[in-house]
């Protein structure tokens, strides 16, 4: 009785403690992944009326055009900031 509550409480402390390593990675990945962005050129994936999606190196994001334009399916943006988890752009004048 007592070794399966010593394994069972052993089980549980490992699955916690696993639990938390992996939001804290998560938390410090995101964090750095989002300063990377900004700066960075994105195709329009969904046309932005004005939010849609942009793929930014091969990754899909949710977007919002900053000046509240239509910007089509296709066009290059340029990542200006970033709210929430969506991407603020604007078009590039290529």
């Amino acid at each position: 009785m007592i070794m399966t509550t010593l394994i069972a409480v052993t089980i549980v402390a490992g699955l916690l403690l696993g639990a938390l390593v992996a939001v804290l990675s998560l938390r410090k990945r995101i964090a750095n992944r989002e300063l990377s962005l900004i700066g960075e050129s994105a195709r329009v994936e969904t046309t932005l009326t004005p939010e849609g999606t942009v793929i930014v190196d091969g990754e899909l994001w949710p977007a919002r055009s900053i000046d509240s334009f239509v910007i089509s399916s296709q066009r290059r943006v340029r990542v200006v900031g970033i709210d929430d988890l969506s991407l603020l752009v604007e078009a590039c004048d290529r």
